[in-house]
């Protein structure tokens, strides 16, 4: 039976989209052919190619370098990956998911069918999670070992390097193993190399391997580009330009340089919006982007004119949504994915090239809208879910109308973050919710709909009511028909004098009687309080009183937190629940209280 829905899933997604079916079909057949072609065109074409090739060192290696990198375990093995310490010692292991499962050794087009019928299939449970395998294959441990050896001189590290690099390649050649199954895990392996060169890692003699092993990983970008048959292309094709920029740079291979250059120039027109939010609506992956681009504007001395002012919006961006101490919220997806930062969940690097609004800003083309007055640092969600919404396949959550609430630098309600992609549907699914996030649900439904791992079952439209900004208070308001024909609008008022507080108004709209469900995930550095029509959020520093209708009914409840990808805690819910004819109005207070503090 499998089987035969997969068929039927695969021909009714061919018969609605048959150009693309056929375009799907054509690069798959090539990806089967051509690492066998590779292998038997190469002894001949090799030498003619790279004999015209170079090494060029095209980044800024203090930059890179970092300040004080934490060196402690590399000698030994101890490898940080996804936020878990692992035992690498040696050449490794590169197959192997270190949370449990081997891969096989297969040619990387053979790894594709473990993936289908959304990475249930039984063999695909046994062998792990593939995205830690992936993450492995990144060798973002590289970077870690050169700016090691650059800081210290201590050969040591160059030694585990060019044990590990050239055991990896020998292994591993062009279209052999999971490392080359997809196009952005061969990317990041190639900006990691080439990091490595810029940072004097790589040991002369190892110049012409390297060399050799970058014109293979251009050789496979630039014929595997990954272009989204519907035209909605991700962060992936960004990544996979980037590398090959900078693959191009590095060899003086000119016409990779300059084609992919011009590609990603369309490609940031397509998926950066004007007021800098990149459009997957995703905290991590807007960091993530930033970080390839970085890179090639680092590479090209600041140009060109287009890439250097998308880099200061994004960075306006994420400086306006991260918390006093730096670290970035999280917004939807976020899943460890870096490229070059020593800390990506505080990216002092990336803030440095904008700058930080003092006062409430909006985003209106990515519908994020920051309140800032008092200790309040509110993130308000009213934009699309992903993609502009113009794709059911998306790393945005069903989270319109969320909040996020820090108090004085510490956060207090909170986007709980995403756990896991593959590892358990289950899990993936409650961080991706309605009821995963701080918004509200109507009997019960998701705003929504889960389906696939990446695919949401609709996607309803956010619109911004009004936006205001004043001297005593600043206003935002939104609404959206996910519940159709039953209107959710939200209204957050900041005010800022006499005394500092938010007010927030949640309406319902529409006819009948229906039952409501409002959630709010808490920091677990937070212990919640509930007393008659008060809830008391304590830390160790405050208190946020949070005073609510007499006619909910309010629960504290478990939930999860993730810290980090494949990592997730328990962590505490309010849930406030109530049932009344349509239409009715919600009304919520927040204040700061100096009154309580956690002991």
């Amino acid at each position: 039976m499998r089987e035969v829905r997969r068929y039927r899933y695969w021909v009714g997604r061919a018969c609605r989209n048959p150009v693309g079916a056929l375009r799907f079909a054509s690069q798959y057949s090539r990806r089967m052919m051509e690492p066998a072609l590779h292998r038997r065109l190469q002894p001949f074409l090799r030498p003619w190619t790279l004999k015209r090739l170079g090494l060029s060192k095209v980044l800024n290696a203090d930059l890179l370098a970092g300040t004080t990198i934490p060196t402690d375990g590399l000698l030994s093995g101890k490898l940080t990956v996804l936020g878990k310490t692992i035992d690498f010692r040696g050449v490794g292991d590169w197959l192997a998911d270190f949370e449990g499962g081997q891969w096989p050794e297969l040619r990387s087009h053979q790894y594709d069918w473990f993936f289908s019928d959304d990475f249930s299939l039984p063999e695909y449970r046994e062998h792990g999670d593939v995205k830690r395998v992936w993450d492995l294959n990144k060798h973002h441990h590289f970077v870690e070992l050169a700016r090691a050896f650059r800081q210290t001189h201590d050969q040591r590290y160059q030694e585990v390097l060019t044990e590990q690099f050239l055991g990896w390649t020998k292994r591993f050649p062009y279209g052999h193993g999971i490392g080359w199954n997809q196009p952005l895990i061969v990317a990041q392996r190639a900006i990691n190399w080439i990091i490595c060169y810029n940072l004097d890692a790589f040991p002369r003699e190892l110049h012409q391997v390297l060399l050799e092993a970058l014109f293979d990983h251009g050789s496979y970008l630039k014929g595997n580009l990954e272009i989204n048959q519907d035209g909605n292309n991700s962060n992936h094709l960004i990544g996979d330009l980037a590398a090959l920029h900078l693959i191009g740079l590095t060899l003086k291979k000119d016409d990779w340089r300059d084609q992919s250059l011009e590609m990603l120039m369309t490609e940031i027109k397509r998926q950066v919006y004007d007021d800098g939010v990149h459009y997957e609506q995703s905290s991590g992956y807007h960091r993530y982007v930033l970080e390839f681009l970085t890179l090639v504007w680092q590479a090209n001395q600041g140009r060109p004119g287009l890439l250097a002012d998308s880099i200061e919006r994004m960075s306006n961006f994420l400086n306006d949504i991260a918390a006093d101490d730096g670290r970035i919220p999280f917004l939807s997806d976020w899943d460890g994915a870096k490229v070059w930062l020593v800390d990506h969940m505080r990216p002092a690097e990336l803030y440095s090239l904008g700058r930080k609004s003092l006062t409430s800003v909006p985003y209106k083309d990515g519908g994020y809208y920051v309140l800032r007055g008092g200790p309040f640092h509110v993130i308000f969600d009213c934009g699309p879910i992903g993609m502009a919404g113009r794709q059911l396949s998306t790393h945005g959550h069903s989270d319109l109308l969320s909040i996020c609430l820090n108090v004085s630098g510490e956060p207090f309600i909170v986007d709980p973050g995403s756990g896991t992609y593959t590892q358990d549907k289950r899990i993936h699914d409650y961080f991706r919710s309605t009821s995963g996030h701080n918004t509200l649900t109507i009997d019960g439904k998701d705003q929504c709909g889960l389906g696939r791992t990446w695919t949401l079952d609709k996607h309803p439209t956010a619109k911004l009511l009004f936006w205001e900004t004043g001297t005593s208070a600043d206003r935002v308001s939104g609404e959206h028909d996910s519940y159709a024909p039953i209107i959710h609008r939200r209204e957050i008022t900041l005010v800022k004098e006499p005394v500092s507080q938010i007010r927030m108004r949640d309406e319902i709209i529409g006819e009948g009687v229906h039952s409501y469900q409002c959630y709010f995930h808490i920091s677990p550095s937070i212990l919640p309080e509930i007393s008659g029509t008060t809830a008391r959020l304590i830390s160790r520093e405050s208190t946020l009183e949070m005073k609510y209708e007499r006619t909910l009914v309010a629960n504290k409840i478990k939930g999860l937190y993730a810290p980090d990808y494949g990592e997730w805690i328990e962590a505490p819910v309010l849930l406030f629940e109530g049932r009344s004819r349509l239409p009715t109005r919600i009304e919520w207070e927040f204040s700061r209280s100096a009154g309580y503090k956690r002991i």
